[in-house]
């Protein structure tokens, strides 16, 4: 298929472009067949005018573009003038003979070389597109001087300031020629396997009638395509009133055409080719490891005969990759300025302190300290992961290169096409330091498991010594200056304690993977169901604790008949005063106090500072109680749902693995050891909701302080506030004293915020976030669907049926009828009282491993995560049924 007069058939002899055709050959992707001349004909052709070259081109001013067009100009005639050796034009005339037995036409294609590799056409880093020529349509006579002319162009005055403006040298340059045989489509597209624009993971393409060279150069109308990740196809049809095809009145080039008047107002491609091109745009992606721009043309029999592929070039230094992923279930939709401030603080310290732990020395970790105090961002009210921070500080791990793919599928959970570029070759010392570095790794990362549960049992301890110091001062009458003063001090003090918690998270993710390569080495490749069992049982997670805690009252109150009765006719906050008046039973008054004491700082959203938790209205858990009381739950069938769950998932392991018990042995192993890793992980994020609820006490005493002194409308104003400009109005160190005046612009920005539907990852070079309203498409979903199915990640199995309850924004105090089916966009872990009350959770975002997931696995709730736009296309009160296992969703009564 592809020859050359030159071997091997390396990008650095015939050009990324043509040998990627090859491997896409080879793997059976149709490319028309073509062979190449390397740059070896290039230089033997070249080299008697080479000096001349050299000479213009160190004399030119690259910002006269006059001059720039001359010396390209004269140094095109030069290369022109040269003849191919004789060796070259037998070689090619034989080779041309073989492409085309017979009359026909071909396709003179440059691929412009470099003394680097990297700095190459089409390389990852430079596409350089358009800046060499094409020639097509091109009789066997016509093709040495067409070679010629593509030699040439590796020196036209775009390419030569396109080089200089990127810093690159033209010295060494060479061009390799591919020439193919023509195929005459009919219909020619160029298509992107994630949106350029924002990186999103969802396929462009641009297709007309005619031939490339009207696409590609935009000499023609075209229609616009748009696949999301879910398969969904959006079209933008344009008028095409012209279009690039043979000159057939010649035999040879190219003419620019009518369309027919019948096709210039349909669309090019119908949905099912479409969707075609996305499958074929995703396999080459995989072959060629990256995001490709590719160009194709479809011949009147519909086949689709690629023609050239080039990685997109995503520009990272011009951009920020943004992501809610992970994030927006700590703090989902809108919040305030100082919860973000607050937030950013604990990234910041929680990340410095995991490097250290891993070993990251005192240098680099100064140099990144830039980079940790900026993990977080707050883009229209909302807050977003930097995926740009996070990759540049996890890169000072060596063992993160290895873990960078399931980082960005289980924790930022990315859809971009978003990667760092690969670095350069490393010397021989260089890869003898990087060995070194990851040798040392490993290392600490062995100690760091070794030491972990003596570790976290550590910072357990010392933590719940600092909370208690803390929480037994009265903290409206101190000082405000004390008051900040001892924020600080637990904050110092936290930083030191809390990096062990992403210690636990990288083994977490680390056993997870291997759990996942175990089962797909064994023939296990459809595990999901399997993952939601075996993830049941073990060490009691802090969330399903404080629930099952709370289930527990609710059997005290069932067992009293006067409880009872007054919990199912009582107003809640009536209730909540008779008990702490003393007025209800002696014994379960003290266990009530006692679970607002050690769980008080639960709450829905109870990282938003500016939401009310337990210990601020205590009357939402006796609602709480009352819920679970009718629904007659109790602790002990809860606890045998879990451990009926795990046994169905080692009955289905054997099931699966009936002659691998060393096998099975290793895998239930290792989801013990990812039991323990998800036990801390819950463990310190309760942890962490206790140090944010701690710093709500400091910063609402401080804001009724201030609400006294006349500087506050209200001591909740504070919240509208950022950390730095309420400490700095403290102790003198900030910018400005009109806090009240700073409080009324962050109002008109809440305002506008809460208007937008924000997208849920982006890549942006603006400070404006790209929101669309509410009444406008949000994450590829239409506002009204046809479609009664909706399809998510099953993560824990069961099929019920029900009325969905939509909750956006719910508080402490709301109810669920008995049937009701949660549908809402993400849950954080003050969601669980909630949670326990429905027959169902369905979800728009969410992983195996996110919070809803071990929720509903915990409990055998059946729960479907990942369900994009569910909130908008389930209509509350709607009959529905949801499968657990399979991820469906079926609107069985009102709208989809």
């Amino acid at each position: 298929m592809i020859e050359t007069l030159d071997d091997p058939m390396a990008p650095e002899r015939v050009g990324w472009k043509f040998a990627r055709l090859k491997l896409l050959h080879a793997a059976g992707v149709r490319v028309p067949p073509l062979f190449c001349l390397t740059d070896q004909a290039f230089r033997l052709a070249v080299t008697p005018v080479a000096d001349r070259i050299t000479a213009l081109l160190a004399d030119v001013d690259h910002a006269d573009w006059h001059e720039v067009r001359d010396v390209s100009a004269r140094i095109r005639e030069l290369v022109e003038e040269v003849t191919l050796t004789p060796r070259v034009m037998e070689a090619l005339g034989h080779a041309v003979d073989r492409l085309l037995p017979g009359d026909g036409l071909v396709a003179v294609r440059s691929s412009v070389l470099a003394a680097r590799p990297d700095e190459a056409e089409d390389s990852g880093d430079h596409a350089f597109a358009g800046m060499s020529d094409s020639f097509l349509y091109v009789p066997k006579a016509g093709v040495s001087a067409a070679v010629s002319r593509c030699w040439s162009s590796a020196f036209s005055p775009e390419g030569l300031l396109y080089r200089h403006r990127l810093g690159l040298t033209a010295q060494g340059l060479a061009v390799a020629v591919g020439v193919q045989q023509m195929v005459l489509g009919e219909r020619s597209l160029v298509m992107f396997t994630c949106d350029p624009a924002t990186y999103a993971r969802r396929t462009v393409i641009s297709a007309g009638w005619g031939i490339g060279e009207g696409v590609v150069q935009e000499k023609t109308a075209t229609d616009h395509f748009f696949v999301g990740p879910g398969g969904d196809v959006d079209r933008v049809v344009s008028g095409k009133s012209t279009m690039v095809t043979l000159d057939e009145q010649r035999g040879y080039g190219t003419r620019t055409v009518d369309v027919p008047e019948r096709l210039r107002h349909v669309p090019v491609l119908a949905d099912d080719e479409v969707l075609s091109l996305a499958g074929l745009g995703r396999r080459i992606e995989e072959l060629l490891g990256t995001a490709q721009d590719i160009e194709a043309t479809l011949t009147p029999d519909g086949q689709v005969h690629v023609v050239q592929s080039r990685p997109v070039v995503l520009e990272q230094s011009r951009h920020r990759v943004w992501s809610s992923a992970n994030v927006s279930e700590s703090f989902p939709g809108t919040t305030t300025p100082m919860t973000y401030s607050v937030a950013r603080r604990f990234y910041g310290l929680l990340n410095h302190d995991y490097l250290r732990r891993c070993g990251v020395g005192e240098r680099e970790l100064y140099d990144l300290r830039e980079t940790t105090s900026r993990l977080l961002g707050y883009v229209d009210g909302r807050i977003y992961h930097s995926i740009t921070s996070f990759t540049t500080m996890l890169t000072a791990l060596p063992l993160f290169e290895g873990l960078r793919r399931d980082w960005e599928r289980l924790v930022a959970e990315l859809d971009t096409a978003y990667a760092e570029p690969a670095p350069p070759p490393a010397t021989r010392l260089e890869r003898a330091r990087r060995f070194g570095r990851l040798a040392r790794s490993w290392a600490r990362a062995g100690r760091n498991h070794m030491t972990l549960p003596r570790d976290f049992t550590a910072f357990e301890r010392q933590w719940r010594q600092l909370l208690r110091e803390r929480r037994s001062t009265v903290l409206q009458d101190r000082h405000p200056l004390s008051l900040v003063s001892d924020f600080r001090e637990v904050w110092r003090r936290a930083g030191d304690l809390w990096g062990v918690t992403l210690v636990n998270y990288q083994f977490m993710v680390l056993c997870h993977k291997m759990i996942e390569q175990v089962l797909e080495r064994s023939g296990v490749t459809d595990h999901a169901t399997l993952f939601s069992q075996l993830l049941c049982g073990g060490r009691q997670l802090k969330g399903a604790e404080i629930a099952l805690e709370a289930v527990r009252l609710a059997e005290q109150v069932r067992h009293d008949p006067e409880l009872t009765a007054r919990f199912a006719t009582g107003d809640a906050r009536r209730t909540w005063e008779e008990l702490d008046a003393g007025l209800l039973p002696a014994e379960f008054t003290a266990a009530f106090r006692s679970h607002l004491s050690r769980y008080g700082d639960r709450g829905i959203e109870e990282l938003k500072l500016e939401q009310p938790n337990l210990r601020d209205t205590p009357w939402h858990l006796v609602e709480l109680v009352r819920q679970y009381v009718a629904s007659g739950m109790t602790v002990a069938e809860l606890e045998e749902a879990e451990r009926r769950n795990r046994a169905e998932g080692e009955d289905e392991l054997r099931r699966l693995l009936p002659d691998r018990p060393a096998v099975r042995a290793l895998v239930l192993w290792l989801f013990d050891r990812l039991r323990t890793h998800l036990y801390y992980r819950e463990a310190g994020r309760y942890m962490r909701s206790e140090l944010f609820g701690y710093s709500k006490q400091v910063l609402l005493a401080l804001g009724t302080q201030l609400h006294h002194r006349g500087v506050l409308g209200d001591a909740q104003d504070v919240f509208l506030l950022d950390l730095d400009e309420l400490f700095g109005f403290v102790d003198g160190s900030g910018s400005t004293h009109d806090l009240a005046g700073l409080v009324e612009v962050r109002r008109r920005d809440m305002k506008r915020a809460n208007s937008l539907e924000p997208h849920r990852e982006f890549a942006t070079a603006d400070v404006v976030a790209l929101s669309v309203p509410h009444h406008e498409r949000a994450d590829g979903v239409d506002e009204a669907p046809t479609a009664h199915v909706l399809k998510g990640l099953g993560s824990c199995p069961g099929r019920v049926r029900g009325r969905a309850r939509v909750v956006m924004s719910p508080s402490l105090g709301t109810a669920l009828e008995p049937d009701s089916i949660l549908i809402t966009r993400e849950t954080d872990p003050g969601w669980l009282y909630l949670m326990l009350a429905a027959r169902g959770i369905v979800v728009e975002r969410g992983s195996m491993l996110s919070h809803t997931a071990i929720t509903g696995r915990k409990f055998g709730i059946p729960t479907i995560v990942g369900v994009p736009g569910a909130t908008a296309r389930i209509e509350d009160g709607s009959l529905i049924e949801i499968d657990g296992a399979t991820g469906r969703v079926t609107v069985l009564e009102g709208e989809a």
